[in-house]
């Protein structure tokens, strides 16, 4: 049975390493790390998803920074409800 959850930095090191020579056949991975199918799977899913977020988050840094904050306060108090929230999180 396959119980530990948390992948050392030695795993993570070898899932890359085995991904690159073996792209998306996760069971010849599993098999390799000694993990099960979806534990490699559900790995690999989970750092599609956070280097996903990160890139977001870059792009709304950079979005916030080309804004003119005083031009959205004023377009903040013109639009529907709904808007506001997307433009108030762009301000802060």
């Amino acid at each position: 049975m396959h119980t530990n959850q948390r992948w050392t930095d030695a795993e993570n090191h070898e899932f890359r390493r085995l991904f690159n020579k073996y792209p998306r056949d996760f069971m010849l991975i599993a098999e390799r790390m000694n993990k099960s199918y979806n534990q490699v799977r559900s790995h690999y899913y989970n750092i599609q998803k956070r280097e996903r977020d990160i890139k977001t988050n870059q792009n709304i840094v950079e979005l916030k920074k080309s804004i003119n904050i005083d031009k959205l306060r004023q377009l903040s108090i013109a639009t529907e409800p709904e808007h506001q929230l997307i433009v108030f999180d762009l301000i802060y």
